[in-house]
């Protein structure tokens, strides 16, 4: 069950970086590396469930508050440009 939702957390972070390397716009590719992101915190989420250790779950942690400030910083950025 869990391979499963690896494998299908990895097919959703395929479609992240192809919109990632596609995007037609900044934006568009924010929102993909923020995704992306989610991504790889909710890997981390069930590999540490598969492994037993509570490591992964500090490092998800972490991830997602530096994912959620970088998206702030990027979401300023565009709203910045467009003024």
């Amino acid at each position: 069950m869990i391979v499963a939702a690896l494998v299908m957390l990895t097919l959703g972070g395929a479609g992240f970086l192809y919109r990632l390397a596609v995007g037609p716009n900044l934006s568009d590719r924010i929102i993909s590396l923020d995704g992306l992101l989610t991504i790889v915190v909710t890997s981390m989420m069930v590999w540490s469930a598969f492994t037993g250790r509570a490591t992964f779950l500090i490092v998800g942690v972490v991830v997602a508050l530096v994912s959620f400030l970088g998206t702030s910083i990027f979401a300023r950025f565009v709203e910045g440009k467009r003024r």
